[in-house]
C-alpha cells in the first residue's frame, strides 16, 4: 500500500510539473463571462473593429483590444442590474475579461491590416466561437507558414524580443542527452507542431554534430563495413546532415574503392563485359558517380 501511494505520488507530481512546463496556448482556459462571436459577428453582422476599436492602430501584441463595458454599452443597457446575467454567469462576481499580456511584443496588428489580411486569416474560426477562452490566438507554426509564403522574413527577432525564452517544453534539463530521440519522434504534443526545423538549419546540427562527435552514438564503431546498407535503405536520412551531392562520390574516390560490381573482368575488350549490360539497365547509377569523369572514363573506349 505504502509503494502504491508513492507511486502515486510520484505520478502526480510528475503530471503537474509537465503541465505547468507547457506553453500558455495549450493551458485549458476558462472564463464566467457569457459571449458568442458567432451572435454578434454573424448574426448582428458587426466588424470585428465595432468592438475591438483600436486595432488598426495597434503595434504591440500586449495592446490591450478587447472591449470594456463602455463598448458593450453602445447596445447594451449596461445599467440595468436585472440584465447582467446577460454576460456574467456569476452576477456575485463578475469579472472582466482577462488581457492578453503574454504575447509577442513586436507584433503588429496595424502592419498586418495594412497587408489586406483579414481578422479571419490570423484568428481562424472566431466567428463560429460561442465562448470568451480560450482564446484564437495564431501559433507559430501558422505565422511560420504565413510569412514563407509571403516572402517574408522568418528571423526570430522580427516578432521575438532578445530576451525572451523561446525553449519550448521539450528543452529541459536532459534535452542534450535525449534530443535525438525528440528529433525522430513527433513531438507536436509539447512543442505546438512546431519541427526542429522552425528553429534550426541544418548547420546547426552539424556544427555541433562535427567530425567525431557523432561516432559510437549516430556512427557505430564499424559504421565505414556497414553503411553501405544504410545507404541503401535510408537514403534520405543520410541526406539530412550529407548534403553535398559528391560526399559519397569523394570520400569513395579518396579511399579508392569501388562498388561491389565493379569486379576483375568487369570490362574486357571483346564486348564490354559486364559494365556494358548495367549500363543499359541502369544508366543513371553510373551517372551518379561518373558524371564528372565521364571524358576520362569512358571517352577512351568510346570514342
Amino acid at each position: 500500500m505504502r509503494h502504491l501511494l508513492i507511486t502515486s505520488m510520484v505520478v502526480f507530481a510528475f503530471g503537474f510539473i509537465y503541465q505547468a512546463k507547457l506553453p500558455r496556448e495549450v493551458q485549458p482556459a476558462v472564463s464566467e463571462l457569457i459571449f458568442s462571436h458567432m451572435r454578434h459577428v454573424v448574426d448582428e453582422e458587426l466588424e470585428c473593429a465595432d468592438c475591438h476599436a483600436d486595432v488598426e492602430s495597434s503595434v504591440s501584441g500586449v495592446d490591450n483590444l478587447l472591449p470594456d463595458m463602455a463598448v458593450c454599452s453602445d447596445c447594451h443597457d449596461v445599467e440595468d442590474e436585472d440584465e447582467c446575467a446577460t454576460c456574467h454567469s456569476d452576477t456575485d462576481d463578475p469579472q472582466i475579461a482577462t488581457r492578453i499580456e503574454d504575447y509577442s511584443q513586436k507584433f503588429s496588428h496595424e502592419v498586418h491590416l495594412t497587408a489586406d489580411l483579414d481578422c479571419a486569416n490570423c484568428h481562424a474560426g472566431i466567428a463560429q466561437k460561442e465562448s470568451v477562452e480560450p482564446y484564437l490566438l495564431p501559433t507559430m507554426v501558422a505565422c511560420l507558414d504565413c510569412h514563407e509564403q509571403q516572402s517574408v522574413s522568418n528571423q526570430c527577432l522580427v516578432c521575438h524580443t532578445t530576451n525572451e525564452d523561446l525553449r519550448p517544453a521539450s528543452h529541459g534539463p536532459a534535452f542534450l542527452h535525449d534530443h535525438a530521440d525528440l528529433a525522430e519522434s513527433d513531438q507536436s504534443d509539447v512543442t505546438l507542431g512546431l519541427s526542429c526545423q522552425s528553429c534550426h538549419d541544418t548547420s546547426y546540427c552539424e556544427d555541433c554534430h562535427d567530425g567525431d562527435n557523432v561516432d559510437r552514438f549516430t556512427h557505430p564503431l564499424n559504421f565505414v563495413t556497414t553503411h553501405a546498407l544504410d545507404a541503401q535503405s535510408q537514403e534520405r536520412t543520410c541526406a539530412t546532415c550529407h548534403t553535398a551531392p559528391t560526399f559519397c562520390e569523394d570520400c569513395h574516390r579518396d579511399n579508392l574503392l569501388l562498388p561491389q560490381n565493379h569486379r576483375p573482368g568487369w570490362v574486357n575488350a571483346l564486348d564490354g563485359g559486364r559494365h556494358a549490360i548495367d549500363a543499359m539497365v541502369d544508366i543513371e547509377t553510373c551517372i551518379s558517380c561518373h558524371e564528372s569523369n565521364a571524358e576520362q572514363i569512358c571517352q577512351p573506349c568510346h570514342n
